[in-house]
């Protein structure tokens, strides 16, 4: 009781200390956050955001907010200044000072933007099924009221629950009757899909319409719509790919190419080309490849949500780490008595590439196995409804038909329809026996359509003619889904190539130069070495700087290959999950490939 009574004063305390910066910010802002709120259009941009909170007290907060900011920079430049700190120190703070305002009032003005976005995003991924939803319950005669009710306790849909959510609070909070709180919530939806559709679902009922028929239709429509926009992404993923080519395998071979030839002629007797590599492979390549799965994960949302493999992560990391750290130091490669060579960097090379494939490949099996798991069961899906269909024009009730289809043959689905069937046999309702079978799957399709025929059931009573609706508009979605995945395959292929051509490219460059520069006549050195002033530029080709530069350049090249691969997997299956299987493969094969040139290249040294 103690512990409720301190969370209640804390809570108070909290409110009250918000309540006196809110009152602050609008005291001292409240003028320039209305003009910023009307120029840069968010009343609009804050209503299609679904936030609940002013656009004026909004901006003030973020003015205060980075007025705080510019304060304690002050300050602090202050007491550096006072304490003799270097003028780098200063400029640093009051850089720091400066960004740190800026950043906050940019992203301040900009989120609510960013957010409609993303609530409109968020719907048009789950609005077919929606839509494919609402018209069968409208066969099965279902008010607007009740579908919007039952709409909230749907857990398979976010999104769209979110969205009855608010139309349940403006009926249960202003007193609105159910389509009037409907048209609010669609009027000013950032989602045009979403918008167009509510609307002219009203306009059908005020009417007096044909609501069923405008549903079908529409429905119709925005399966269409979607196959179109699923082209449009395909053909956008080839092009980020594309870049992603471009700038990971093209630009990294020129990088390489450069800073390599920067270790060998340069006046830092190849420190500055170590760096860069170093700099490259360890910042700016992983940036890039972060870059390029955020903006996968845009253009190819998915709904499945498969968390079990990153659990292996806990197990597969440790053991990748143990297993590179033994076979570097059986191998002899933790000595450096004698300096680098290139025995001993393929030992890194081999320890490192079999640290990150076990690392990988143990999460990336167990994705494999679930993922095919659940996709054998999504195939069953179509023929089963339209075999409970026909059983049901024969009289017999919803849950003995399913009880009768469970000896049919549908594949991994038989095991869950058993399921079903032995509950509903037991006297359980059909909504616990459903829960129940599906208990332990991640399928967002099996999800959601389970969902849909516990509704058309209970709510819409269970007519062939809703479930024969239900299942077509399912067949659609099902190759909705497939052809998407279809669309983007070949495009999996390419990280692999690049990874591998970049890794070749590492190690053949310096072989390359090294010849070419050893075979003109250069002073200083034997063979192997060059080292000297030639054509006015310092030449310092040694075996322990090309060494120096094939160790960073190979586990850079392994870096490379296991980033690529994870991006492989965002193409196949909108998954990291799916990337961890592929960054295993394509280490284990890149791994093979620079140990293979490592030997060539030991012959050319």
């Amino acid at each position: 009781m103690g512990r409720l009574i301190d969370k209640e004063e804390h809570k108070r305390e909290s409110v009250g200390v918000r309540d006196l910066f809110d009152t602050m910010a609008l005291l001292l802002f409240g003028s320039a956050a209305e003009r910023l709120a009307q120029s840069f259009n968010l009343y609009e941009n804050i209503r299609r955001a679904g936030l609940y909170i002013h656009p004026k007290l909004y901006v003030a907060r973020i003015l205060l907010r980075a007025t705080l900011i510019a304060v304690v920079s002050t300050v602090t430049l202050f007491i550096a200044i006072i304490l003799g700190a270097p003028l780098l120190v200063n400029v640093l703070i009051l850089l720091a000072a400066m960004m740190s305002s800026s950043i906050l009032i940019s992203w301040g003005l900009y989120y609510p933007s960013a957010k409609a976005s993303e609530r409109a995003s968020k719907v048009d991924l789950e609005f077919p099924f929606f839509a494919a939803y609402m018209t069968a319950m409208a066969y099965g005669g279902v008010a607007p009221e009740r579908l919007i009710e039952r709409l909230t306790n749907i857990r398979v849909f976010r999104a769209l629950r979110q969205e009855a959510e608010r139309i349940m609070a403006e009926v249960k909070l202003f007193g609105m009757n159910i389509l009037t709180a409907l048209e609010r919530v669609a009027a000013t939806h950032p989602s045009r899909l979403f918008r167009d559709f509510m609307l002219g679902y009203l306009t059908a009922i005020r009417t007096g319409g044909d609501v069923v028929r405008y549903l079908e239709i529409r429905t119709s429509e925005v399966f269409q719509a979607r196959m179109e926009d699923l082209r449009s992404r395909a053909e956008k993923v080839g092009f980020i790919i594309e870049a992603f080519v471009a700038v990971a395998v093209l630009g990294t071979m020129s990088f390489y190419v450069f800073f390599i030839i920067s270790g060998l002629i340069g006046t830092g007797g190849g420190f500055g080309g170590i760096t860069g590599l170093v700099v490259y492979n360890l910042l700016v390549l992983p940036l890039i490849t972060i870059l390029i799965i955020m903006i996968l994960d845009s253009l190819l949302p998915s709904a499945e949500n498969i968390r079990e493999p990153y659990a292996y992560l806990v197990v597969s990391i440790p053991l990748g780490i143990l297993l590179g750290s033994m076979i570097l130091s059986l191998s002899g490669g933790l000595t450096y008595a004698g300096g680098v060579d290139v025995p001993r960097i393929q030992r890194i090379v081999l320890s490192l590439g079999i640290g990150l494939t076990v690392a990988s490949l143990i999460p990336g099996v167990q994705y494999l196995r679930i993922v095919r798991r659940e996709r054998a069961v999504s195939r069953g899906i179509a023929s089963f409804l339209r075999d409970l269909s026909e059983v049901r024009r024969t009289g017999l009730s919803p849950e003995k038909s399913i009880i009768m289809l469970s000896e049919r043959d549908y594949g991994p689905l038989s095991q869950i329809i058993r399921r079903i069937a032995g509950a509903l046999s037991l006297g359980l309702h059909i909504e616990r026996a459903v829960r129940s079978a599906i208990r332990g799957y991640k399928n967002w399709f099996l999800r959601v359509t389970m969902r849909f025929l516990v509704d058309a059931m209970e709510v819409g009573g269970g007519s062939p003619h809703t479930i024969d609706t239900l299942a077509r508009f399912m067949v659609v979605l099902n190759e909705i889904n497939e052809q998407i995945r279809k669309r983007v395959r070949p495009y999996v292929i390419m990280p692999y190539f690049g990874a591998i051509l970049v890794a070749v490219t590492a190690i053949l460059v310096p072989g390359m130069l090294v010849n070419a520069m050893t075979a003109a006549t250069m002073p200083g050195g034997g063979a192997g070495t060059v080292a000297g002033t030639f054509g006015g530029l310092n030449v310092n080709i040694t075996p322990q700087n090309i060494h120096q530069l094939l160790v960073v350049a190979s586990l850079g090249s392994l870096i490379n290959a296991w980033l690529s691969g994870l991006v492989a997997g965002k193409i196949q299956d909108q998954s990291l999950g799916a990337g961890l299987l592929h960054a295993a493969i394509l280490t284990a094969v890149t791994t093979i490939a620079l140990f293979v040139a490592l030997a060539g290249m030991e012959v050319t040294l």
